[in-house]
């Protein structure tokens, strides 16, 4: 909206320019082509309120407003004396039909502004020749047409250059777009794929345990047995049509994806990889959540999360303290799971903050909401009021407070 409205801002600002020019020119022409070259005062109304009102419309409707100005040329051109000053241009009218072909430049209507100066020009000699035919009347031709091809010039470039402009901003936006996107499906894939890894390492067990119940338990039932049988086959079967969809988000280069995947019990080492680079790093996990088995997607989603946070901490605010905060609070509907990752100011030693990294790209909020809405989360993320960063996510928790 902002960019639509800036977009919008110069348009407007030349609309009011020539709807005051038009008004000046009135004014001035009317009296002017009365007085010093001789038309009649109601003809000199008319005629000049003609170029005027074209001149306006030509902000919108090109062809009725050019079609109008050089009507009111004509007739200021047929009622005024030729022995009386420039003929058959006036001064008053040669601005204002100049001011139109200008105008319909701008817009970005060259066809149109061409083919009106060529137009005029016609109409131009057909007038003289016809009226008076004289040596000074080719003079007044020359005058108006290399006055009138400048500012038709100056228009078409004025014109050229918004376009430009504009096709650079949609490109801009279209860019902004699509890398945004990219991001997106790129975190959604990294996601995936580590969903399967998860529930590939599950169903493998259940597969096993299923698999091997008949040796490692004795006297089993033939029901039972075939039982057993048909949950093995059963996972083997999902860990193959598992494998077909989410094949297509793996190749040569996610080798190192096949790595298990690091949980609660991984946080102690990226606390340890901050502190490494400079932060001082202060990691609370709730008893709980050490006591309980937490699954194996929240354990990732967690890990992910804190590792993203302390990630922007090492790159945005070196050797600031750290907090990394991860327990259950009782929520509104039920025990909710908080994830927070909240950082001081950056430290000043000897007057002097420590050089901050350029920005990575700035997409890591945008994995951590994707993987919070996965779960049914919420992520609030923004600067505090000493001067740090603070990074929440609340996930929906079933093991209880």
């Amino acid at each position: 909206m902002r960019r639509a409205r800036a977009a919008l801002a110069p348009w407007a600002t030349g609309r009011t320019l020539v709807v005051l020019l038009a008004i000046t020119l009135y004014a001035v022409g009317a009296p002017v082509s009365a007085a010093v070259h001789g038309v009649a005062a109601e003809l000199a109304l008319v005629a000049v309120l003609l170029q005027c009102g074209g001149l306006v419309t030509a902000l919108w409707r090109a062809e009725l407003g050019a079609a109008a100005a050089l009507l009111g040329v004509v007739l200021v051109a047929v009622g005024a004396d030729p022995d009386r000053g420039p003929w058959p241009w006036t001064v008053p009218s040669l601005l204002t039909f100049a001011l139109v072909l200008g105008v319909l430049g701008a817009r970005r209507l060259f066809r149109t502004a061409v083919t009106a100066w060529l137009g005029s020009l016609l109409v131009t000699i057909v007038v003289a020749w016809v009226l008076n035919n004289s040596d000074a009347d080719v003079v007044n031709l020359v005058v108006y047409t290399s006055n009138s091809a400048l500012v038709l010039g100056a228009g078409c470039a004025i014109g050229a250059r918004r376009r430009v402009r504009e096709e650079l901003a949609r490109s801009r936006r279209d860019t902004e777009l699509e890398q945004a996107r990219r991001v997106v499906v790129e975190e959604r894939n990294r996601i995936a794929r580590e969903l399967h890894d998860v529930v590939a390492h599950s169903m493998s067990v259940i597969g096993v345990q299923a698999t091997t119940a008949q040796y490692r338990i004795p006297d089993l039932s033939p029901q039972a047995r075939a039982e057993f049988d048909d949950i093995a086959a059963q996972s083997r079967t999902a860990m193959a049509e598992m494998r077909t969809l989410l094949g297509v988000l793996r190749n040569s280069a996610d080798g190192a994806e096949l790595a298990p995947r690091a949980g609660l019990e991984g946080l102690s080492d990226l606390a340890e990889g901050a502190r490494r680079a400079g932060s001082t790093v202060s990691l609370h996990v709730a008893d709980t959540l050490q006591r309980r088995a937490v699954p194996s997607a929240v354990g990732v989603v967690v890990h992910r999360i804190v590792q993203e946070g302390l990630s922007n901490v090492v790159r945005h605010a070196t050797g600031a303290a750290v907090l990394v905060d991860v327990a259950v609070r009782v929520g509104v509907d039920g025990p909710v799971l908080l994830v927070e990752v909240r950082n001081g100011p950056v430290p000043v030693t000897d007057g002097t903050a420590p050089v901050v990294p350029a920005d990575s790209g700035g997409h890591g909020l945008v994995g951590v909401r994707e993987r919070a809405t996965l779960l049914g989360g919420a992520v609030e993320a923004g600067p505090t009021e000493d001067g740090g960063f603070s990074l929440r996510v609340a996930l929906p928790w079933e093991g209880g407070a």
